[in-house]
């Protein structure tokens, strides 16, 4: 490019691309705190990766749900997103497993937070059906 008319025109593009897309990734970051609550589901029995709903539910209003994910059935891997200074119930459920319910408390945050918390559910049919009481 001979032409400085040409070759400034052809940078300020460059430079105006590239300030659209560094305006379209911070928009991607959250605007609020959050509390991303994320870990493993295994099994206890064998201790491998195990595929469940994760259900969420404030602690104060079980009856609607506020955020929901599957593990994936092979790392066991889960990720939901909470407000945070918040309790919830993390319920774990699987047609295979016993279903388990378990009281969490985001912690108060000013800015996005991780928390890493692993789970294991017991299965059902390996030999070993959990106890579920004397039924006749």
């Amino acid at each position: 490019m001979k032409n400085p008319i040409i070759k400034f025109i052809a940078l300020s593009f460059v430079g105006a691309i590239l300030v659209l897309f560094s305006a379209a990734e911070s928009k991607a970051q959250f605007s609020k705190a959050v509390v991303v609550l994320k870990g493993t589901v295994t099994a206890e029995q064998t201790g491998k990766p195990h595929s469940v709903r994760v259900s969420v539910r404030s602690a104060g209003d079980t009856a609607m749900e506020i955020n929901a994910s599957r593990s994936n059935s092979e790392s066991g891997y889960y990720l939901v997103v909470l407000k945070p200074g918040k309790k919830y119930w993390v319920h774990l459920e699987s047609d295979n497993s016993v279903a388990k319910d378990i009281l969490f408390e985001a912690p108060a945050c000013d800015k996005t937070q991780q928390i890493v918390q692993d789970f294991t559910v017991t299965l059902i049919g390996l030999n070993n059906k959990p106890d579920l009481g004397d039924r006749k």
